[in-house]
């Protein structure tokens, strides 16, 4: 049983000093950390999501999260399991962190790809395939890049739900407020890059923006030998047409500006750090565009 006290209180003293070394990082994206806890000899991995403001609006994603599992699993998707908990700090904000069994790296879609013979095909690109054109809609996006998904050479499992992309019925908006990841940058910019994460969840929302991200996605991890076959199975299976150049355009765009929201993201970590003020967000060295040459 984790006390997530004790997560939160070792993630706060890391966010302060600036010394990670009693936390155990197994990894991270764009937004979020994974955790090994314990430190020592680490059973789970743990997500942390930015601190909401609220119990109410903590809840609010929670049931969002909840709603995604419900769809995913409806589209016949396979999902990791994972738990959700709630921490309540001294200022009533509140901390949700993601629970999860600790899984094998050796399956993680991109170790798998990775350590594969380049074919004309892999199933585990065509099992993509299949769950991204079973659960997107203009309402629902899902992100499902490689490194998001177990293969045990049957079953494509998605590990990855910290970031459900669930809109209202308008389409122009998410379901859950997102104001805690906003107040990791500086407050001048986050207008704009709430306007950029809404350009980008719509690409998640049709089969084309989502396989196309996922094949952008190839190109960032080295893996551009797949990029072909993750075409094709698209073709193949649901007469979608990607036409190369257009993932390697999303991939440039993001490989732009990730590195630039994470320099923002230091950047006021930094002052507010000068300015004595608690900075709740605790960041990656550099992003995972930055680890490929």
């Amino acid at each position: 049983m984790i006390e997530f006290a004790e997560v939160e209180a070792a993630v706060q003293a890391a966010i302060r000093t600036g010394d990670g070394s009693a936390i155990r990082l197994l990894g991270h994206g764009e937004v979020s950390i994974v955790l090994g806890w314990p430190t020592a000899a680490p059973q789970r991995a743990v997500k942390r999501v930015p601190p909401f403001r609220s119990v109410g609006v903590a809840q609010q994603y929670i049931a969002v999260c909840e709603r995604n599992f419900e769809i995913l699993r409806s589209a016949g998707v396979a999902i990791w399991p994972t738990d959700l908990h709630t921490f309540r700090r001294a200022d009533d904000s509140v901390v949700v962190y993601h629970s999860q069994p600790i899984a094998d790296a050796n399956q993680i879609g991109s170790n798998v790809l990775r350590g594969a013979a380049p074919t004309d095909s892999h199933p585990l690109l065509d099992a993509i395939v299949r769950a991204t054109a079973a659960v997107v809609s203009p309402a629902v996006g899902f992100d499902v890049q490689v490194a998001n998904w177990l293969w045990d050479g049957q079953v494509a499992t998605q590990i990855d739900f910290t970031s459900p992309f669930l809109l209202n019925e308008a389409g122009d908006d998410l379901l859950f407020e997102t104001s805690g990841f906003l107040r990791e940058y500086p407050f001048a910019v986050r207008g704009y890059l709430r306007r950029e994460l809404l350009k980008t969840i719509v690409r998640f929302t049709t089969p084309e923006g989502a396989i196309g991200d996922m094949v952008a996605n190839l190109h960032k991890e080295g893996l551009q030998q797949w990029v072909a076959p993750a075409l094709r199975a698209a073709q193949t299976q649901l007469g979608v047409v990607i036409d190369p150049q257009v993932p390697l355009a999303m991939y440039a765009a993001d490989r732009k500006l990730m590195p630039l929201a994470l320099r923002l993201r230091k950047a006021q970590r930094a002052w507010m750090r000068a300015t004595r003020r608690r900075y709740d967000g605790l960041l990656p060295e550099r992003t995972t565009y930055e680890r490929v040459a």
